[in-house]
């Protein structure tokens, strides 16, 4: 094995509980490859970025590898320039390597000519120029944005700090049916996000990666807005129950809102999404049964918001579940939406 062209190292810096959502799940995160090749192609695109390489200068091997890493949005806000990266460069990269197809990879490290290196991994750490390199890390706010930023309460910007998977998520407590559906899940084959279909509840925001949120006051009801894929889901808080029988069933499900002192409890109901995922917690699959209960809680000095979810489906759990304290958010003044649309790599290639 040459070793410029595929050096496998043990990496104890990327442990598996910090894949991303969907797309990384093919994906070693115990291993890391590092090459050195020729850009052929490279798309700043979400749902992540893509880098197309062709190593066969250094390695004899004509096949190309097709990368992907961090996700565009994250980057855009550490002002990296979209053109860092261009076609004809020489490149070192490093990465996790896929489980299922050759030459393939979630780059976390990218070496540039000279010598700028880019981190596309969240939580990845420079790996050759520790005192010269570009990451999601050096993010700033507009300061002006940030002094008018006078939003109070839970209705601000929250941007995900933490994460706390439940102890059951290893076993969880299913159903016969729901067990062998869940056994038989795969990530790559069933998970609709990865073709870009927009995710429904709990998914869009139990698996959202670093995407924020928003609460805004619509009128009596409260819009929750998702910088996940730009949807909002309208919390009802003056609901008809006389209509709940004409509702149809869609994939964020119908909300309704209450407040319990400070902390905001959403229960959802009619959600057409297929799975129920958390993190820790793929596949299990879920019907129309399912109501999801969600408590927003903001700390005393508005810094924090604690997001707890429960769920109860007879077709589905043996009894409700409950992960306390899931996710964990930070208020971030000034803090601006960027926009998420989503390219397949069947429509780049």
């Amino acid at each position: 094995m040459k070793l410029i062209a595929a050096t496998l190292i043990c990496a104890a810096a990327y442990p598996a509980a910090l894949r991303a959502h969907h797309s990384t799940a093919e994906y070693d995160s115990s291993t890391v490859v590092e090459a050195k090749g020729e850009v052929t192609e490279f798309l700043w695109q979400n749902p992540h970025v893509r880098i197309e390489i062709s190593t066969e200068r250094f390695d004899g091997v004509s096949q190309l590898w097709y990368l992907e890493g961090q996700n565009p949005s994250d980057l855009d806000r550490a002002r990296i320039p979209r053109d860092i990266v261009k076609v004809g460069d020489t490149v070192t990269f490093a990465g996790n390597p896929s489980t299922r197809r050759e030459r393939r990879m979630y780059v976390t490290n990218v070496l540039l000519e000279d010598q700028t290196e880019l981190v596309l991994r969240a939580n990845a750490p420079p790996r050759w120029s520790p005192d010269r390199y570009l990451s999601h890390r050096q993010a700033t706010v507009d300061p002006a944005l940030a002094a008018a930023d006078h939003a109070e309460g839970l209705f601000r910007v929250w941007v995900p700090i933490a994460r706390k998977t439940p102890d059951w998520a290893s076993d969880p407590p299913l159903t016969e049916a729901a067990r062998t559906a869940w056994r038989a899940y795969d990530a790559i084959r069933d998970d609709p996000v990865i073709d870009c279909t927009p995710p429904g509840m709990p998914q869009v925001i139990t698996r959202s990666g670093r995407m924020a949120i928003r609460f805004v006051q619509s009128g009596g009801d409260i819009v929750l807005k998702n910088e996940y894929r730009e949807l909002d889901r309208i919390i009802h808080l003056n609901a008809d129950d006389a209509a709940a029988s004409q509702r149809a069933p869609t994939p964020l499900g119908y909300s309704t809102g209450q407040w319990d002192g400070e902390s905001l409890v959403v229960t959802t109901t009619d959600s057409s999404w297929p799975y129920f995922q958390l993190y820790g917690l793929e596949g299990v699959p879920q019907n129309q049964e399912m109501t999801i209960v969600e408590r927003f809680t903001a700390s005393a000095d508005g810094s924090e918001l604690t997001y707890d979810i429960s769920a109860t489906d007879p077709q589905t759990f043996t009894r409700t579940v409950t992960a306390e304290g899931y996710r964990t958010f930070r208020w971030q003044p000034g803090f601006e939406f960027y926009p998420q649309d989503c390219v397949l790599e069947a429509e780049v290639r």
